[in-house]
């Protein structure tokens, strides 16, 4: 299992980028195989990070290209100005 990390700074409106990404990039990322979840989270300090779990390295960078994409192509590039800050690495341990 993987995690993608991609923290942004700079947003301009955290409640704005979570609706929009739950609207525009979940279902685009619910398509990639592996999916497993996805959350957004308010860092403060007018940062948001983004982190997604899936089932291979594979699927991690690829949704990272798809999120790339609708960001592009949505009101979330004008919302996230800076390029992300993204990391992809294995999961080694979890609790529920």
């Amino acid at each position: 299992m993987y995690v993608t990390i991609r923290k942004y700074r700079d947003c301009k409106d955290a409640k704005e980028v979570n609706r929009v990404a739950l609207a525009e990039l979940l279902p685009v990322l619910r398509t990639v195989a592996g999916f497993r979840s996805y959350e957004i989270v308010d860092v403060g300090n007018g940062t948001v990070a983004s982190i997604g779990i899936f089932d291979s390295k594979e699927a991690a960078e690829n949704a990272n290209q798809q999120a790339r994409a609708v960001v592009q192509r949505t009101a979330l590039k004008d919302l996230l100005p800076s390029a992300p800050e993204i990391t992809v690495g294995e999961v080694l341990g979890q609790a529920k």
